[in-house]
């Protein structure tokens, strides 16, 4: 009974088509990392660490929104839709580099 549990248990689990997301949020003038910049992908959140790293779980057949907030930098909004075959490339899910302007930089005016 409870090998047969545990193999459903390990079924069920394996179905999720979860993967993470991660990078780094860098400032777009000096390129230093941003620590606590709020990452929110999907209504899941994190901040980022004092390298600019986050990671973060997502589902790797639908699309996205990321949205990165930081106080005194720019919003950002970015869309992202899975591939042809419905997935997103484990590559373009890792080590993503990100900027975010400051609101005095010259390209937010």
């Amino acid at each position: 009974m409870k090998i047969n549990l545990l193999f459903i248990i390990l079924l069920f689990s394996s179905c999720t088509n979860t993967s993470d997301f991660n990078g780094h949020v860098y400032d777009y003038d000096t390129e230093k990392p941003i620590q606590d910049v709020d990452v929110d992908i999907n209504g899941n959140k994190t901040k980022t660490d004092s390298t600019g790293y986050f990671c973060l779980g997502i589902n790797s057949n639908s699309a996205y929104k990321i949205l990165l907030k930081k106080e005194d930098y720019v919003t950002k909004k970015i869309y992202r839709k899975p591939d042809s075959l419905g997935k997103f490339s484990q590559k373009s899910l890792k080590y993503n580099r990100l900027y975010l302007f400051t609101k005095e930089s010259d390209f937010t005016k």
